[in-house]
């Protein structure tokens, strides 16, 4: 298998568990999180990755899932973007730069 397909294949298999438990155990989560797991798939596969995301939110109930991307297309597929490298920290007040 390529990349690719281990990476969607893992991704698939965990989902599923997360759904097995949601409706076969009683506890509810409302949010679901993944780290960069589109990174070796083909175009194509990273849009058939955010539709098969999306149905596991619908199908499990879930409210959102937080997953980190580098693909700008997958980005503007997100309901909400958070863009750390836009976001600059601003010292808070009675706090200095030596007591971070």
């Amino acid at each position: 298998m390529s990349g690719g397909e281990r990476t969607f294949i893992d991704a698939c298999l965990t989902r599923a568990i997360a759904l097995y438990l949601a409706q076969n155990t009683g506890r509810r989560f409302d949010t679901l999180f993944s780290d960069e797991a589109d990174g070796p798939l083909d175009p194509e596969h990273k849009r058939m990755f955010m539709a098969m995301k999306r149905e596991v939110l619908r199908l499990g109930g879930y409210r959102q899932e937080f997953f980190i991307t580098q693909t700008p297309h997958l980005a503007t597929m997100a309901d909400a973007v958070i863009d750390l490298d836009a976001m600059q920290a601003e010292p808070r007040a009675g706090i200095d730069a030596s007591d971070r």
